[in-house]
């Protein structure tokens, strides 16, 4: 039997549609604490966008009136373990602070741990 062509992009993006459904799935809702903790982080100076990129992992990107011109990684691990234990107590769980000025480019990391 042989198979119609014009199924082949039909299936395509049967595919690429249950795949999109899959990650979506994944994603998860962020706690109350952690949406108003994301709001206060948001209206910092210097910071440029924040995500979490997973429960306990929370990126945020820094302009240089935070981490200097260049990027100082000093500036930026100072300002990492600063958010992560003003994280620590008001979420209350276990965390990563991870910050970067360039996409790709981490300057930072602290980690948090009840």
């Amino acid at each position: 039997m042989k198979f119609p062509k014009f199924l082949i992009p039909l299936l395509i993006i049967g595919l690429f549609l249950e795949y999109k459904s899959i990650s979506s799935a994944a994603e998860y809702t962020l706690t109350p604490a952690q949406k108003h903790f994301t709001a206060i982080i948001k209206s910092l100076p210097g910071v440029v966008d924040l995500e979490w990129r997973s429960p306990i992992s929370l990126w945020i990107q820094t302009s240089s009136k935070a981490v200097g011109s260049p990027p100082s990684p000093e500036k930026a691990k100072n300002l990492a373990d600063i958010l992560a234990e003003r994280g620590r107590t008001a979420l209350r769980q276990p965390f990563c602070v991870h910050i970067y000025h360039q996409r790709g480019k981490e300057l930072a990391r602290t980690c948090t741990h009840d």
